[in-house]
């Protein structure tokens, strides 16, 4: 029987996240709810939970300090975040389970099934290795996971050149003259690095401002540091030329 702890201060998200963990779950033994970080961490090392439910802020620390004090990542972590914070990104970039609160049923249920999943246990802690490396970086230097032919693979969020839309997926253009095509829709991306200089310059393709060389307004193109040129929808250019010097220098 797999063994779940819930790390929340809030007593009544304690009991909502409980009762859907014992209405979904069954088969999930559940430890119980704690408030704090040094609760969490003495719990995990007597008990050695396979899942944790964590809350991102707590009472006497956040989710990254109570993962940098347990040594072995024996465990999946489905975590949680009522309300905004810069370290969202970082998560999500790593590729691991969140559900924003307030969340619904199905959400913490889709989470907590992608949790458990039979993953590579190798493959997981890379992850979570990698979140607690974006934790510490500012937000351009950090690494984004994307699930490539049946592994993950990270990369800087700035080597990133631009995406491009493609049928199955997206193609993620990187320096260096390197591509990864990734099975998810360029949409997701597209909001996923809206905060960080992304834009959306034409149908097909997402921009990182930080490495445009120039715009081309005569030809509507894109030309990028390392030379290649993308297009650029005629009505998007002014948007683009705002937000590339908002950015940029």
């Amino acid at each position: 029987m797999k063994k779940v702890l819930i790390v929340e201060d809030d007593r009544v998200m304690q009991k909502i996240v409980g009762e859907i963990l014992r209405h979904h779950f069954p088969e999930f033994e559940l430890l119980g709810a704690v408030s704090l970080v040094s609760e969490a961490v003495e719990i995990i090392h007597e008990e050695t939970p396979d899942l944790l439910i964590l809350d991102i802020a707590l009472p006497d620390g956040t989710a990254f300090d109570l993962l940098q004090k347990v040594e072995f990542y024996n465990f999946k972590v489905v975590f949680m975040s009522g309300h905004e914070d810069f370290r969202e990104e970082a998560i999500q970039f790593s590729a691991v389970g969140f559900v924003k609160k307030p969340f619904d049923v199905s959400d913490l249920v889709l989470a907590v099934d992608k949790a458990c999943e039979a993953i590579d246990e190798a493959e997981y802690h890379y992850k979570l290795e990698i979140l607690l490396t974006n934790a510490n970086l500012p937000a351009a230097s950090q690494m984004v996971v994307f699930p490539v032919e049946g592994m993950v693979k990270a990369v800087s969020l700035s080597s990133i050149l631009f995406g491009e839309a493609v049928a199955g997926g997206s193609v993620m253009h990187i320096e260096n003259g390197q591509s990864l095509f990734v099975p998810r829709p360029l949409r997701y991306y597209e909001q996923l690095f809206a905060n960080f200089g992304f834009l959306r310059c034409h149908p097909l393709y997402v921009v990182n401002l930080r490495r445009i060389e120039s715009l081309d307004e005569k030809n509507t193109l894109v030309w990028m540091d390392e030379g290649s040129g993308i297009p650029l929808e005629a009505r998007k250019y002014e948007t683009v030329k705002k937000r590339y010097y908002e950015i940029v220098p």
